[in-house]
């Protein structure tokens, strides 16, 4: 019997998902051979690629000044090349410091340009999204649009007059977006869109130099891939692969708005009950809640250790909250089903305290 996934990624994939992958790793089409074994040249892969491409820009609406890349290292990895390609080390690129994940930004991208934070939420042990209004000169705004171990989310993304570069490992694909805010998007596959191992970034080359004096390594430079079509050397395969499937999945399900409904039913389920429970409390403001990780906690440590064993218990696994944070935090991205947060909440609903 498959349990109920809160891990907060790698995360939780569609059962059908899941098989189709298997069933691949495998044998691939009754190929005799699995997905994972053929080249990253042949015809089988660079079709499942370009169709990968394909979806990618028909979710998010994007026209041919977007190009769609597949790259490995992880979204951490484009915390320093997204900065080696749009800036000029005398430029300044401002950040929001809405945790832990926009303090890693600005620290990588403290060795590429002269990086600052426009505005922070630390006082309040980051519990809420700045608000900001000016760049103050800087040649971009990086923000983390969903931080997976604080709980917060953009709902509005900032009115400024640059480009937004966005981190948006844990909620890409979650929902639509403006896209005329963005310059470059990128995001790890192993919440929402698949495992680990493969890198979505999206680039507007509109907002690529045309110049640079920064001298690039080849393979970190955005041009090398745009024009290779994310094939100048050998991708991970198998994760772009089971990527491929949750964009099909995400496709047949209606796209990003009922991918957004559905976050929207199963927050709202789980909200709705910590607002109600006298035993447990949320721990970011109402309006800056995540519906991607839903970060709560109990009125003590014991309880808290009561909590979490009931719920391993009863076949609930990842949902404590990380070390820094303690308490709970329960992921609920797009592979995450309905019934899943609704086991979850009337277990909360009965807890034995």
């Amino acid at each position: 019997m498959r349990k109920h996934n809160f891990f907060p990624g790698p995360a939780t994939l569609p059962f059908e998902v899941i098989q189709e992958a298997a069933a691949g790793l495998v044998d691939y089409h009754g190929m005799g051979v699995s997905i994972a074994e053929i080249s990253h040249r042949s015809p089988i892969f660079t079709d499942l690629l370009d169709e990968a491409n394909a979806l990618v820009k028909k979710l998010y609406g994007l026209s041919d000044e977007w190009a769609v890349l597949w790259l490995p290292g992880g979204a951490s990895s484009q915390l320093t090349v997204a900065p080696m390609n749009l800036t000029e080390p005398s430029d300044k690129i401002a950040f929001v410091d809405t945790g832990f994940w926009a303090d890693r930004a600005i620290e990588a991208a403290a060795n590429e340009a002269n990086a600052f934070f426009l505005a922070s939420s630390k006082d309040t042990n980051h519990d809420r999204i700045p608000k900001i209004a000016d760049v103050q000169g800087a040649r971009y705004l990086h923000v983390v649009s969903n931080e997976t171990i604080d709980g917060t989310q953009y709902h509005q993304f900032p009115e400024v007059d640059v480009p937004l570069v966005a981190d948006m490992t844990s909620d890409f694909l979650s929902r639509p977006l403006p896209m005329e805010k963005f310059g470059v998007i990128f995001a790890s596959a192993q919440k929402n869109f698949g495992i680990a191992g493969i890198t979505c970034v999206l680039v507007n080359k509109n907002v690529l130099p045309d110049k640079s004096s920064r001298k690039i390594p080849k393979i970190f430079d955005y041009h090398t891939h745009i024009a290779e079509n994310s094939l100048y050397h050998t991708i991970p395969t198998y994760p772009v692969y089971v990527a491929l499937l949750m964009l099909r999945y995400i496709d047949k399900q209606g796209g990003l708005a009922e991918m957004q409904r559905l976050s929207q039913v199963k927050s709202s389920l789980i909200y709705s009950e910590i607002d109600r429970n006298p035993l447990l409390q949320g721990i970011v403001v109402t309006e800056d809640r995540s519906v991607m990780n839903a970060c709560f906690k109990s009125q003590s440590l014991e309880m808290d250790q009561q909590i979490l064993r009931f719920l391993e218990q009863n076949d609930i696994v990842g949902i404590k909250g990380f070390p820094t944070k303690g308490g709970f935090r329960a992921s609920i991205y797009n592979g995450q089903s309905v019934e899943s947060v609704a086991h979850l909440v009337e277990l909360l609903q009965n807890l034995p305290l």
